[in-house]
């Protein structure tokens, strides 16, 4: 086991005792990460109600709008 594999199971150990300053200094992204690894352990992992394609299609319409603006 590597020093970050360590790390992450050190601070992942703490997030089970329901220390939350762990967290605390951390990138958001980073955050979510240990977040989302502890959900993954305990297998709670909730479906999301995020139409991919829907945002895919706003994008698309946002970006066109802007190229037309800009262009």
């Amino acid at each position: 086991m590597n020093l970050m594999n360590t790390v992450k199971t050190d601070v992942l150990t703490e997030l089970k005792k329901g220390n939350t300053a762990v967290l605390k200094g951390l990138p958001p992204l980073v955050a979510m990460s240990y977040g989302l690894a502890l959900q993954n352990e305990v297998g709670q992992i909730p479906e999301s109600s995020i139409n991919d394609e829907a945002v895919n299609n706003a994008m698309l319409k946002l970006i066109g709008k802007e190229k037309k603006v800009t262009g």
